[in-house]
């Protein structure tokens, strides 16, 4: 078998499964379905919102599936696994298989599409675009179309961010098909700028002015730590070593208080003066006693010449 009749044929037998399941999963709210191949047995992975309608009691439907997969489709050691969709709103097949279903039970498509429109926005849907085709309200056949935001219709972003499903709804005066697109919350369509939030700044913290007396009250005294004097002079250490080797003799303390030194200022001490008076007072007492030796001498040599 060449390798394009190969992937044909897996593509064929992928698209009468997924048919197949979403009849079988009406009613589970069935999303889609995934076929891995691996070396030793096959997955298929079921997305469905209500994964126990799909599980069934006791797990009676899966082993029901796994049989029906294994005979009708020819899938070998086939393992079959549910998955639950988070957002059942952000989903096409869901929302076409919900709407397709409301159509059946005799609900009028405007109502039902303007109601999924709003909950698959209000889910964070970019964009939506809803397709009823069919005999709506006549016997001729015509198309309504409803759409809310932006849509890629063309290109790479339409492969990549569009979810497109499509369903029927079978009626008494035909067949109705359903088309849902619904654009990804996270497209990054080309062209348009996204702005970065800025950063919260962080609060600035007032500070309160304190009262002074409150202030006066909270000041510690600063400790003054007694610094240690000490010599670091080469020539004092030699003149303290030669003090050292001569006898000192001790001063006895004495009681006088120590002089305050003089400043540049302060008037000369009072008790100089009076010594200066005093010398040549004794000088002149000198002179007199030296006068009166002099005049007896002179006596004492005009008496001896007579």
């Amino acid at each position: 078998m060449s390798a394009v009749k190969y992937f044909i044929e897996q593509n064929t037998r992928r698209l009468k499964i997924d048919e197949f399941l979403a009849k079988e999963l009406n009613s589970a709210g069935y999303g889609g379905v995934e076929i891995r191949k691996m070396p030793t047995r096959t997955e298929v992975i079921i997305h469905a919102s209500r994964p126990g309608v799909v599980i069934g009691r006791r797990g009676s439907k899966i082993r029901e599936l796994t049989d029906i997969l294994e005979h009708d489709f020819g899938i070998n050691n086939v393992q079959v696994e549910v998955a639950e969709i988070e957002n059942p709103w952000l989903n096409a097949q869901v929302m076409a298989s919900r709407l397709a279903r409301q159509l059946e039970r005799g609900v009028r498509f405007r109502r039902m599409a303007y109601w999924i429109l709003r909950r698959v926005m209000r889910a964070g849907a970019l964009g939506c675009e809803i397709i009823v085709k069919g005999k709506l309200s006549s016997r001729r056949a015509r198309y309504q179309k409803f759409r809310q935001a932006t849509i890629a219709k063309t290109g790479e972003p339409a492969e990549t961010f569009v979810d497109e499903a499509d369903d029927i709804a079978v009626l008494k005066p035909g067949v109705i098909g359903v088309k849902v697109r619904i654009m990804k919350p996270d497209a990054k369509l080309p062209g348009v700028v996204h702005v970065k939030k800025p950063k919260p700044k962080k609060a600035e913290e007032l500070e309160l002015v304190k009262a002074p007396e409150a202030e006066a009250e909270e000041v510690e005294p600063e400790v003054v730590e007694p610094e240690l004097e000490g010599i670091t002079d080469i020539e004092e250490l030699k003149e303290l070593e030669e003090l050292d080797a001569l006898d000192l003799i001790e001063e006895e303390p004495s009681e006088t208080p120590p002089e305050e030194p003089k400043t540049e200022e302060s008037a000369p001490e009072p008790t100089e003066e009076p010594k200066s008076e005093e010398a040549p007072a004794e000088e002149g007492a000198a002179e007199v006693d030296l006068a009166e030796l002099d005049e007896l001498d002179n006596l004492g040599d005009t008496e001896g010449g007579d």
